[in-house]
């Protein structure tokens, strides 16, 4: 990634506007938590860390083409981990053990799936042995009650609502939330431009003409699934400090589909687009669930019917997603100014 980081011409002037582009957005970013509502602070919280939580499925799906529906077993497992121990205690050690706990469970877990999945032949088949598996762990947790406090689910103690020092006020949340999703998208870029990323993209391609090259397909296959289990993990214990509250909805096909919806709506196999899908998805939930509130309208407490709805529209009209489509027209404007150097030329 330093190299090729390197070999960027900075004094280009769309490399120049790109990058204050940036600054720019990384500035608003930083101001405006402070002049925004504490619901609009958790909106944007969630924002940031269910991008994330749709860059870990895009790295499958985007990036290897292979389709996972059970996801949130990770992720739900995830926010059970950051609730349960930080109502053991509430403090950064806690919330650390809970980071460190999820990386060896979804490494496990992400190894055990690899195992069953990839012995599955077709596309179709290892969809519904995820779909499954989810199934059976979402199961186990509605009988766990004990632990899980089954379909009541299990709350962040009252009196431990803030992870001192960094969870002091909803400022905070926001501002360590903004921070995950920064570290974690650089991570994952850093990844899919790693050789090992690019061999993915390959088997995304053509898998068979990836064998034939001398690749052990089925050996990244299971290296993506545990990146991805892993940033599904963490995406899960920072949302239990947002949500201060797990239940089984947080590991059921619902969840996934979340982030399916969240990934193709965005753009597949953009990394970035994962942002855009996530914004989009978690403020129509929002603005449809206060319609509801207010006016009473009980198809409105369905959001995910309009949001699908939106996704058959931009399946027909952008079938590469918002960012997808944003590539397609810089590739176009890019192939114009092109065309119009060489004619100056001549």
């Amino acid at each position: 990634m330093i190299s090729a980081i390197k070999k960027i011409d900075f004094k280009k002037p769309e490399v120049i506007a790109a990058t204050a582009g940036l600054g720019v957005l990384l500035l608003v970013f930083m101001i405006i938590p402070h002049i925004l509502s504490n619901r609009q602070l958790v909106m944007f919280s969630r924002i940031f860390i269910l991008a994330v939580y749709g860059m870990s499925y895009d790295l499958l799906r985007g990036y290897t083409g292979f389709i996972n529906l059970g996801q949130a077993i990770f992720f739900g497992s995830g926010v059970y981990m950051g609730v349960i121990l930080l109502n053991v205690q509430n403090d950064l050690l806690f919330f650390v053990l809970a980071l460190l706990i999820m990386t060896v469970y979804s490494l496990i877990g992400g190894w055990i799936i690899s195992k069953v999945v990839l012995r599955t032949k077709t596309v179709v088949a290892s969809a519904m042995v995820t779909l499954a598996l989810g199934e059976i762990v979402r199961n186990i947790a509605e009988r766990w009650r004990d632990v899980t406090g089954g379909q009541d689910g299990l709350p962040l103690g009252s009196s431990r609502v803030a992870l001192d020092p960094l969870f002091e006020s909803r400022v905070g949340a926001y501002y360590f939330a903004f921070a995950f999703l920064i570290v974690m998208t650089i991570v994952l870029r850093a990844f899919i431009l790693s050789p090992t990323g690019r061999v993915m993209m390959a088997i995304r391609e053509n898998e068979q003409r990836a064998q034939f090259l001398g690749f052990r397909t089925s050996k990244y296959k299971m290296i993506a699934l545990l990146v991805s289990s892993v940033a599904a993990g963490y995406s899960g214990v920072f949302f239990s400090v947002i949500v201060r509250f797990a239940n089984t909805d947080y590991l059921s096909i619902t969840y996934t589909l979340n982030a399916l919806v969240i990934t193709l709506v965005g753009g597949t196999g953009t990394l970035y687009g994962a942002i855009i899908g996530s914004g989009f998805v978690t403020w129509i939930q929002s603005f449809l669930n206060d319609l509801s509130r207010a006016y009473g309208f009980e198809l409105l407490k369905y959001p995910m019917l309009f949001v699908g709805s939106v996704y058959i529209l931009l399946v027909i009209f952008m079938p590469a997603g918002i960012m997808g489509g944003i590539y397609k027209l810089m590739d176009t404007w890019e192939l114009k100014r092109q065309k119009k150097l060489e004619s100056t030329k001549k």
